[in-house]
């Protein structure tokens, strides 16, 4: 006699679906009302949580008792299941601003001098402050000139913003600034840090609540180029750091942020990683490596800094790179938030004519086996034999141009390592129904979250609602993938033009993707009246439509980004006002019924909110 899931104790189904995905409980809950009330048991769900997504916002929610881990589960489904499929539950102006940072739910929007703090998932300003209160308080003065201040953004973290001020026609008064954003703190007790500059060339910064690391491109190395410094300060009375020079990173390649180097804080580490192995093109070289470099925030002295040079990248014979659409970063997971190197190239796979983008992440940074920090006392051929000892690199095995390297030759070479499934997410995946793609000049925004396993584009498209007097049309571009169901096959047809990495080494037990058609939105803006409406709110009037700016971030559950008019260079106070964008992937904003959201909403112009029957809505023309 067959036993359906709904007739077994629960006690049996609490352990089958305790080996399920959170996307196969959901939809197996959806299958009958029974099992919907079984598979929505909150210990169930908080076993789900903690097994694949401890690390979730709605994790720690749940742990907090804000939310219950039914609400938990039902949340992360939604706002995957939202972002892979391109379709935001709202998108609103939310002001305008001359700068933006958004990053861990809190948008930061700068206009002028003035700042504007704002948790968009609870839909609530933490702080309106003029910097100018800030910037000429006496803990802060470092100069009695009254010249007007030129502001910058620089980074947001645990309720701290750094931002950079400098003096305009005064180059050696250039300051980091670092401040509390916590609500109900009078101004005069917001300032954390007051930093003092000797170079502000391509400055960065990285903090958590504790810490704070700042870096600037103004070393010089024994090669007589330019090296990267780090210097560190506390935030914290209770943390303090030793007085110690700042870190130089010798030999650490690459000058772009967020395309050649990434600098990243987790888990109490500074990380820095590179994708270049010299400042010059070296005409021999088989292999592409990262240069990784880590040391303790509590301790930032060359001691306790680890730095590993060859992990893996990639085989040269891969086929050449499209340098301008590389992006790299660091990023963390949900489930064992730990920390991987994702990089985005668009190639020439295998000597291919038609170039490819595919996204690649490496194996967490914790697996790398940083060698020890060298004994000065010991010689360095038996801290690393075979790399720069005197038996010379290592060299590919009959390759017909290893006899050509000489004394003038930097080659690098390691054998390939196997790619697995999991380390590479292909642009187009195998059966892509739509195989087109945008050139850089109209791909104004793109990222990959690693939370979604999707890759995010904002384009431009001149095809969506073909009007030349508007331009071409502001849309979301976003393909997806998620694992594949057991015995799933994956289709025996090819997107045109797709090649295999020459690094890729199929496995049986690999683990199998489905990859979703790439998705658009919104509709072209004749489809129905919330998607005209949509149209207005993602592509606010900036002057001329053909020449926009876009500054944009994204995480896991929003994407904000500010459309200015383009050809200004001016900046600052000078700086012509952006119009700021929120395309929110939750379902939900908390502290706030989706009923009174959607009273308090539905008449703004400048806010479209989705809500349960919408589609068939939007078939009648009643949507709006």
């Amino acid at each position: 006699m067959t036993v359906s899931l709904d007739r077994l104790p629960f006690d049996i189904l609490f352990h089958i679906a305790s080996s399920l995905t959170l996307d196969d409980i959901i939809h197996l809950s959806q299958t009958c009302r029974q099992l919907r009330l079984l598979l929505g048991e909150n210990t169930l769900c908080r076993k789900t949580i903690e097994a694949q997504f401890s690390y979730s916002r709605e994790a720690t929610l749940a742990q907090n008792h804000i939310i219950s881990y039914t609400e938990a589960v039902q949340s992360i489904h939604e706002r995957r299941d939202a972002f892979a499929n391109a379709y935001p539950f709202s998108a609103s102006i939310v002001g305008q601003g001359t700068a933006l940072i958004y990053r861990q739910g809190v948008l930061c929007l700068l206009q002028g001098t003035s700042l504007r703090i704002v948790d968009i998932h609870a839909s609530s300003e933490i702080l309106a402050l003029d910097l100018l209160s800030i910037i000429a308080s006496p803990a802060a003065s470092s100069s009695d000139s009254t010249t007007a201040p030129k502001v910058s953004l620089l980074y947001y973290s645990d309720g701290v913003l750094a931002f950079h001020c400098e003096k305009k026609g005064r180059p050696n008064d250039d300051r980091i600034l670092a401040i509390s954003t916590k609500p109900g703190l009078p101004d005069e007790r917001r300032l954390m840090r007051d930093i003092t500059l000797e170079s502000s060339h391509r400055l960065f910064v990285r903090h958590n609540e504790r810490y704070l690391y700042y870096g600037t491109y103004s070393g010089m190395g024994d090669h007589g180029h330019h090296e990267w410094e780090i210097r560190g300060v506390s935030l914290d009375a209770h943390y303090l750091l030793p007085c110690t020079k700042a870190l130089q990173l010798v030999d650490f390649f690459g000058t772009d942020i967020g395309s050649t180097v990434a600098f990243e804080i987790h888990q109490d580490w500074f990380y820095a990683v590179s994708n270049q192995t010299s400042f010059d093109v070296e005409e021999l070289d088989w292999t592409s490596f990262y240069h990784c470099i880590r040391f303790p925030l509590d301790e930032p002295t060359l001691d306790a800094m680890k730095i590993e040079p060859r992990v893996y990248r990639r085989q040269h014979a891969e086929g050449p790179i499209h340098d301008s659409w590389t992006d790299l970063t660091l990023q963390s997971d949900e489930l064992s938030n730990e920390i991987y190197i994702v990089e985005s190239r668009r190639e020439w796979q295998n000597g291919s004519s038609r170039q490819l983008r595919t996204f690649y992440i490496s194996k967490p940074l914790s697996q790398v086996a940083f060698p020890p920090t060298p004994d000065p006392e010991t010689p360095s051929e038996e801290c690393d034999p075979g790399i720069g000892s005197s038996s010379g690199p290592l060299l590919p095995p009959n390759n017909p141009y290893t006899h050509l390297v000489d004394s003038t030759n930097n080659p690098h070479w390691a054998p390939n390592e196997p790619r697995y499934n999991p380390n590479f997410h292909p642009e187009f995946g195998p059966a892509c129904k739509s195989n087109r793609s945008f050139i850089l000049a109209r791909t104004k925004f793109r990222a990959y979250s690693l939370a979604c396993n999707s890759f995010v584009d904002l384009v431009e498209d001149d095809r969506c609602c073909n009007n030349p007097l508007a331009g071409p049309c502001l849309r979301l571009r976003v393909g997806s993938r998620r694992v594949a169901p057991l015995g799933w096959c994956p289709p025996d047809d090819r997107t045109p033009g797709r090649v295999d990495s020459a690094a890729t080494t199929p496995e049986d037990d690999d683990i199998l993707y489905r990859h979703s058609n790439i998705k658009m939105f919104p509709p072209p803006a004749s489809t129905c009246p919330c998607s005209k409406r949509l149209h207005e709110i993602m592509n606010p009037p900036v002057g001329s439509p053909h020449s926009r700016m876009i500054a944009a971030a994204v995480d896991e559950r929003s994407l904000v980004y500010m459309v200015r008019p383009g050809n200004s260079y001016m900046s600052g106070e000078d700086a012509p006002l952006g119009t700021v964008v929120v395309l929110n992937f939750n379902s939900k904003k908390e502290g706030l019924s989706p009923a009174g959201q959607r009273q308090e909403e539905d008449a703004d112009t400048t806010h479209w909110q989705w809500q349960p029957g919408h589609h068939s809505l939007c078939e009648k023309g009643e949507c709006c």
